[in-house]
């Protein structure tokens, strides 16, 4: 028998890293996902409340579908159309996670607009940062109490508290 270390080590490998998907790949998932809200809605239409979750939504003449809430297009401008049925929507679903496989420029689309969300999102961290290092740098409101409190101290030597007054 071979021990542990010896059978498993020529094995070894770095362990994946959460978010380390394609910006395809995240697609795919997310394409997936606005199928099973599909399915959803069309299983049970009347008691369907996800709708802001959904990249379809009830527009006059039918659905409106999107392509996620992102600022990408599938090409030419197109990011919005309008359908009559379910089966369109799905449809649309089915040919833009197709699109998403094999188009390269759709491709470097969603890996740009996932570089730009980052720089969004690391720039709103470091202002939400930058206050907090502010305030830091500020005279601790400790410090102002001790400094009145020395004050109001220099003045009670000149007066007498006042007492409570004597219970009849």
């Amino acid at each position: 028998m071979t021990s542990f270390l010896e059978k498993w080590s020529a094995r070894k490998s770095d362990k994946p890293k959460a978010g380390m998907r394609s910006a395809v790949d995240a697609f795919r998932v997310r394409v997936a996902e606005q199928k099973a809200y599909l399915a959803e809605f069309e299983s049970d239409g009347a008691g369907f409340n996800k709708w802001r979750s959904t990249w379809f939504q009830r527009a006059p003449g039918g659905f409106g579908v999107t392509i996620g809430r992102d600022s990408i297009d599938a090409g030419q401008g197109l990011s919005y159309v309008v359908v009559e049925t379910t089966a369109q929507v799905a449809e649309f679903l089915d040919d833009l996670a197709q699109h998403a496989d094999n188009d390269v420029s759709f491709q470097k689309a969603l890996e740009q607009n996932r570089l730009r969300r980052a720089a969004l999102l690391n720039s709103a961290k470091a202002k939400v940062k930058a206050p907090a290092a502010k305030a830091a740098t500020r005279k601790p409101a400790t410090v102002k109490a001790t400094e009145t409190s020395q004050v109001s101290g220099e003045a009670s030597v000149e007066k007498p508290k006042r007492g409570r007054k004597p219970k009849a």
